[in-house]
């Protein structure tokens, strides 16, 4: 066989060759018509080379949670159906079809020990992490976990906002069993709302630092899950998912704590969804998956590509399953910590995120930190008005806009 040296065998080209052939393929098009920005005016780039990448680098991989046997990160699977037995039934079938975690949502009224015990009825609890995806109901789903003894060895996760919940916290951080974790930011809330993805790094870059400074740096690092909302475009989600690792670790460092262990969970975006045609969601999930996943997230929840719709069915359930089955055992996009590490646009992205993230966070810091921004009204308005900005560029969507079909028989939901 003859050896290749490839870098000598082959001809280096140069930007100008490049731009050559470009502009041949664009057939009469400039260079301008490829140039894109993000939501936060971001520079996408045509074309990333060594010379971006930032100063420094380091690796953004992600963390090695318990009870993960052997996989690169947790599926978890959403259980919100109103009807508790029927979440049941769809929280077995899942876990028997390949989920390793749980994660429990707003729609599922888990209030009491009772209803919380027939809910994980048949689940062997000390196999799997549990989410409670935070909500108005924290504090009393908090109560009925504790009621019940068989999650005093389980690996759960509370979901209390530190912000909002300051008294149910401070009297249960000292009693709850040691795999517990009390606290939950959901910066997913900041994009399902309209954010931008610096408006979410940044909000949870505010929320954060303020509990630090409420409940001190260690305890939260000890108990502190973090929502993020993964969206179609799988480049940017990759790129915020390491912001935002690389935010928090700052976070951490900056008040003398270690952040390295904060859980990072990946939620798919709910406001991508599609009601028309929402066989399309498919790709915009699996895209979303896909950028969560080399981003580093630690548990990804994929939506039911009918959420759009209104309940899941079995069906749909299996569908989102699979995505992450395919992901993890049949593409093998875990086996690297880290697969965005060095890549130009990637880490260039991640810089450009950063320091807008983090700009943004002072301006939250220097108007009274995260409880006052969002008191005060300010939240809400700038969300309005990105998602208002975001309408008004009315950028084509497939299946709707883009390529629409004719004719497609709408997928089936539960009524």
């Amino acid at each position: 066989m003859t050896d290749l040296h490839l870098k000598t065998d082959f001809p280096s080209g140069s930007q100008d060759d490049w731009e050559q052939l470009v502009l041949k393929g664009l057939r009469g098009a400039g260079l301008e018509s490829l140039l894109r920005t993000t939501d936060d005016g971001l520079d996408r780039k045509i074309l990333s080379r060594q010379g971006d990448l930032p100063a420094a680098l380091a690796s953004l991989g992600r963390i090695d949670l318990p009870l993960l046997d052997g996989r690169a990160w947790h599926m978890a699977a959403p259980v919100r159906d109103s009807d508790i037995d029927h979440a049941n039934a769809q929280l077995h079938e899942d876990l028997k079809g390949g989920s390793s975690a749980v994660r429990i949502e707003g729609g599922v009224d888990i209030s009491s020990r009772s209803k919380l015990k027939r809910l994980l009825e048949g689940v062997f609890t000390d196999l799997i992490p549990i989410q409670f995806a935070p909500s108005s109901a924290s504090a009393q789903r908090l109560d009925a976990a504790l009621g019940l003894d068989p999650l005093k060895t389980a690996v759960l996760w509370t979901g209390l906002d530190p912000l909002g919940t300051s008294d149910v916290l401070q009297s249960s951080l000292k009693s709850v069993p040691k795999n517990w974790r009390l606290m939950g930011i959901s910066a997913a809330a900041i994009h399902e709302a309209g954010g931008t993805n610096v408006q979410e790094i940044a909000g949870l870059a505010a929320a954060l630092a303020e509990a630090m400074r409420r409940y001190g740096a260690e305890l939260v690092c000890r108990h502190m899950v973090i929502d993020l909302a993964a969206d179609r475009d799988t480049h940017l989600t990759i790129a915020k998912f390491r912001t935002a690792r690389r935010i928090i670790l700052k976070i951490a460092d900056t008040f003398g704590a270690d952040g390295s262990n904060i859980p990072l969970c990946a939620i798919t975006s709910l406001r991508m969804m599609q009601t028309e045609d929402a066989w399309t969601n498919l790709l915009r999930i699996m895209s979303a998956g896909t950028g969560a996943v080399i981003g580093g997230a630690d548990m990804i929840t994929t939506r039911p590509f009918t959420d759009g719709l209104g309940q899941a069915t079995p069906f749909a359930h299996r569908i989102a399953r699979n995505m992450q089955l395919m992901m993890m055992e049949e593409s093998h996009l875990g086996q690297v910590s880290d697969a965005a590490l060095g890549s130009y646009w990637h880490e260039n992205m991640t810089q450009q995120l950063a320091q807008s993230s983090w700009q943004t966070f002072q301006t939250i810091e220097a108007a009274g930190g995260m409880s006052a921004y969002r008191d005060s009204g300010a939240l809400q308005a700038d969300l309005e008005a990105s998602r208002t900005e975001r309408e008004a560029q009315n950028a084509p969507i497939l299946g709707v806009t883009l390529h629409p079909a004719k004719d497609v028989k709408a997928p089936e939901v539960r009524s």
